[in-house]
């Protein structure tokens, strides 16, 4: 599996040896141009139990303090912050019933088998790495993206590009 980009803040703060200081701030302009506006991230989906909006609240409040969120992340934290509601549920299923459970085979015999509760959580647990690696289209990716478009730019800016933008403008293409 690829390892996921990191922010420019973060590589900016980390002292990344990788890039230098003016390229780890172009990343972190481009990053804040593709993040969008996030004055509604504030206010918690009702469709959330009221746990899920304390979740939610926490969320935004953490990723707010690191400049990463913005509107178009609300579907995605409300997704995380109801995950993490569920998997609190489980819990106390579990803690109450004990991960395994007593079940009959269709002979009649008794048996032991993992409790689906366990299995349910698995997969809300899946699907909050899922949401939280993507939180704000995620840092992660923001990051690549913004990585991307530093390079196009820093492409476009090559003298040989410049001269074949110049010529076909000359030309008429374009």
């Amino acid at each position: 599996m690829a390892k996921q980009k990191m922010p420019a803040y973060l590589k900016l703060e980390n002292k990344s040896h990788h890039h230098n200081q003016d390229e780890l701030k172009r990343m972190i302009n481009e990053e804040k141009k593709l993040r969008g506006d996030n004055d509604m991230v504030e206010e918690p989906p009702e469709t959330l139990s009221d746990l899920g909006k304390a979740y939610y609240t926490f969320i935004v409040t953490e990723l707010v303090k690191r400049d990463v969120l913005s509107n178009l992340d609300i579907p995605i934290v409300e997704q995380a912050a109801d995950c993490l509601d569920k998997m609190q549920q489980l819990d106390e299923v579990l803690n109450k019933e004990g991960m395994f459970i007593e079940a009959r085979d269709s002979r009649g015999n008794e048996f032991i088998k993992e409790h689906p509760a366990v299995k349910t959580k698995q997969t809300y647990l899946n699907q909050f790495r899922y949401v939280a690696g993507q939180l704000g289209m995620s840092p992660a990716s923001r990051a690549q993206m913004a990585q991307a478009n530093v390079e196009a730019k820093q492409e476009e800016a090559k003298p040989i590009n410049k001269l074949m933008e110049l010529k076909n403008k000359n030309k008429g293409v374009g």
